[in-house]
């Protein structure tokens, strides 16, 4: 069984998970990036490495996977960025043709989730708790606001406004202004099937955060948030990982973002022991489930990434 992941970039962890079930799935692992000196390249000589068209050049794209797929007998495919997620889900129908699964939501999830607008629409049309979004000329009256892009990820130009000489003098469409709460803020991975079925759920508490992505984290009990990841799961009917931000002060939460892909808080649910990548795998690989996610106590736990450094030639 041959797999492509696509833009690993330097979550070289995530090839290596990969690599760990290689021999169980008997499956080779196919690497695509538009980067020649991705740290992902470099995890192990059992990957086979190749440098792709980027994906803001959508038809080249979109054609080069095409034929590298077919032409190396691709039978599923992780895009493991939020860059390719759009094009691969336009795709999906003529994979699915190919009998190749490619390991992502509908369109239209993704369209919501990378749309901050979109997400809180949804998120307030189901009744979930996120902060209030308010016009430039109101944001006076609701002081402290954060400013944020539409269509942004990892904290990209992100801006603290607490006071009115913050405040800009003209809209920039690209960006809206969102409540600021400075409560704790947590991630969860919500794991569905491939058609949108709530699996599990994992909650951590997010101890060190860099440019959006969570450096160390604790796992937590998810107890409280149990019926939190199911009305998620029922009505946004993602496939396989969603990566959830969320503020919780002990009382009240507020959910921030949805990442519909493996994000950069896996790892930790990952180390912890609910290994999300073997239970896709298993669900597409037999027709009967070779994997189940244990329960396990979850007594005081710290995960933190590091950093690795690789020779490129």
């Amino acid at each position: 069984m041959n797999i492509l992941l696509i833009n690993p970039g330097r979550r070289e962890y995530l090839v290596k998970y990969f690599l760990d079930l290689s021999t169980k799935y008997k499956s080779k692992i196919f690497i695509i990036d538009s980067n020649k000196f991705i740290p992902s390249f470099l995890v192990s000589k059992e990957t086979r490495n190749f440098v792709s068209p980027k994906c803001r050049k959508k038809s080249n794209f979109q054609s080069f996977l095409r034929n590298f797929v077919k032409k190396n007998k691709i039978k599923i495919i992780f895009p493991l960025s939020e860059h390719e997620l759009k094009i691969l889900a336009t795709e999906k129908s003529f994979y699915d043709k190919l009998n190749v699964k490619i390991i992502v939501s509908d369109s239209k999830v993704i369209d919501i989730c990378q749309n901050k607008i979109k997400t809180f629409n949804f998120l307030k049309k189901f009744k979930i708790n996120t902060p209030n979004i308010y016009k430039l000329s109101n944001i006076k009256h609701h002081l402290p606001v954060i400013m944020k892009r539409v269509d942004g990820y990892s904290s990209r130009d992100q801006r603290i406004i607490d006071n009115k000489k913050l405040i800009p003098s003209k809209l920039d469409k690209k960006f809206f202004f969102q409540k600021y709460y400075n409560f704790q803020e947590y991630g969860m991975d919500i794991l569905n099937d491939l058609k949108g079925n709530f699996i599990h759920c994992t909650v951590r508490k997010k101890i060190s955060i860099r440019a959006g992505d969570t450096d160390s984290a604790i796992i937590i009990n998810p107890k409280k948030f149990i019926k939190l990841a199911h009305l998620i799961s029922k009505n946004l009917r993602h496939n396989a990982n969603l990566d959830v931000d969320f503020l919780y002060n002990g009382k009240k939460f507020y959910i921030l973002d949805f990442n519909p892909r493996f994000g950069g808080g896996y790892p930790f649910t990952h180390e912890f022991g609910f290994n999300y990548i073997e239970k896709i795998l298993s669900l597409i690989s037999l027709k009967k489930q070779i994997y189940n996610l244990k329960h396990y106590k979850y007594k005081k736990n710290f995960f933190s990434k590091g950093i690795s450094i690789y020779k490129h030639k």
